[in-house]
């Protein structure tokens, strides 16, 4: 417990809060509190969420950032949709939004969205969820080249199945840090799940490999 505060004091200027779907009423209340108390840059939430904190938001800096998830084949139908779904998200309150895909369907979905992405994003945020474990060391280049086509505003690295020492997950933050990011200016950001070591090990890979990146790194933690 002690190394955990140890590690939320040295990062607690990169720390931004994600609320899970089911978050709603006095929990959905207390997160954005304890958001605000905490200054913290931002909270993401569910699409039908954002109603909900804007009230508690509106004049503070904490950014509403909300989020989807494209799951199904991509079709004019299913963008469409999502595009829909993202404008309301942001006549609601939002400030951005981050669409999680995998990196298979990226390709796809950058087909997809790339036309209207200027307008469906005017001065909104915009952020592409990437399960770290679906990129291998030679897809950073091409990540990165997809998210400067986008203008994409970040990447959200996702660490969803932590197998503890055999996971390779030191290599990969250490690949992505190392991988020529073009003229992408874009900042990273990390979903690391309930390890707080995870954390620890990210942030002093960044203070190592790309000091001049910290500024902009944003850890998502649970509320």
């Amino acid at each position: 417990m002690i190394e955990e505060k140890m590690i939320f004091n040295e990062v607690r200027d990169n720390i931004s809060m994600i609320c899970h779907d089911d978050c709603s009423g006095a929990d959905l209340a207390a997160a954005a509190g304890k958001a605000i108390s905490n200054k913290m840059r931002s909270i993401c939430v569910a699409p039908n969420r954002v109603v909900d904190v804007w009230p508690w938001l509106e004049k503070t800096r904490v950014k509403i950032i909300s989020r989807f998830f494209v799951n199904d084949s991509i079709n004019d139908d299913v963008m469409s949709d999502l595009s829909g779904q993202i404008s309301a998200s942001f006549r609601d309150g939002a400030d951005g939004a981050i669409v999680f895909v995998s990196m298979h369907d990226l390709p796809k979905f950058t087909a997809e969205i790339a036309s209207i992405r200027d307008d469906l994003f005017f001065n909104k945020t915009f952020g592409i969820g990437i399960d770290i474990d679906e990129v291998d060391v030679f897809n950073w280049n091409e990540l990165f080249g997809i998210l400067r086509l986008l203008h994409a505003n970040s990447l959200v690295l996702v660490f969803s199945n932590d197998a503890g020492n055999k996971s390779d997950f030191v290599g990969r933050i250490f690949a992505m840090l190392n991988a020529s990011r073009g003229d992408w200016g874009g900042a990273v950001h990390f979903i690391l799940g309930p390890n707080v070591m995870r954390i620890d090990q990210v942030y002093r890979l960044i203070q190592q490999v790309k000091p001049e990146t910290i500024s902009t790194t944003e850890f998502f933690v649970d509320n």
